[in-house]
């Protein structure tokens, strides 16, 4: 399996400590997600596969973490997977990765704002959208933000004085990579959500990028519609292990 994506995502939303591991890349980030806290079997697979997640238990709980597997649905993966469930991890967050491989639509300058870089306004709008008020995740997050090296572009909607939504997107190595769609939940059916991943990939476009690839959930059947209307296809499935 090619694992391009999965590098990029993890370029896209880095954590804030990485520990290798024989081929698994261990990633802790304070907590915030479980795609930057979670362990990536990304490189090998069966061998010493008790040692490692003995090692990886010992890492986690040392930092006060839960212990989280991220699996991709492929052949590779099912040694490990089915060892965690032996072991009472349980399998949650279903999620589909998904790609579109000829980015073709235009976007609208006037109606939502656009930056190259996570100015205050977009990210007080981030904070907003999602509730978050705690001043430790707020400083985790900001972390993580400034350790993305790809290019950006952050993109939010304000009407009178009201945020509305946001998201982002990670350009590296020819994809836009979506992150973080989200509309304040007052707001939510009027197509803002469209609109923002409109943007996105319009910019992206404008400045010769071709492809983007997203993680949605798989019960979010909302946004699987309106990523199937825009143009994306499943590639391929993941989900997490964590320790009951």
């Amino acid at each position: 399996m090619d694992f391009t994506i999965e590098e990029l995502s993890m370029n896209a939303w880095p954590s804030i400590q990485t520990v290798l591991l024989d081929g698994w890349v261990l990633r802790m980030a304070n907590g915030y997600t479980k795609r930057a806290n979670s362990v990536n079997p990304l490189y090998s697979f069966s061998n010493n596969l008790d040692e490692k997640i003995k090692y990886c238990e010992n890492i986690y709980r040392k930092n006060d973490l839960p212990v989280i597997f991220k699996i991709i649905d492929c052949e590779k993966y099912k040694i490990i997977d089915r060892k965690l469930e032996q072991l009472n991890y349980k399998k949650i967050d279903l999620t589909s990765v998904q790609i579109c491989n000829n980015i073709s639509l235009k976007y609208t300058t006037d109606e939502i704002n656009k930056n190259t870089e996570f100015n205050e306004e977009w990210k007080n709008c981030f904070y907003s959208c999602n509730g978050i008020r705690d001043i430790k995740i707020i400083d985790t997050i900001e972390l993580m933000l400034k350790n993305i090296k790809g290019d950006i572009i952050a993109v939010y909607k304000k009407e009178k004085g009201s945020f509305i939504g946001c998201g982002y997107g990670v350009i590296e190595k020819g994809f836009i990579g979506i992150f973080d769609i989200i509309v304040k939940e007052e707001f939510r059916g009027k197509g803002y959500g469209k609109e923002i991943v409109q943007t996105l990939l319009g910019k992206a476009k404008e400045i010769g990028t071709e492809k983007a690839y997203l993680q949605v959930v798989e019960n979010n059947s909302i946004a699987k519609r309106l990523y199937k209307e825009l143009g994306f296809n499943e590639i391929y499935k993941y989900w997490y292990r964590k320790k009951e």
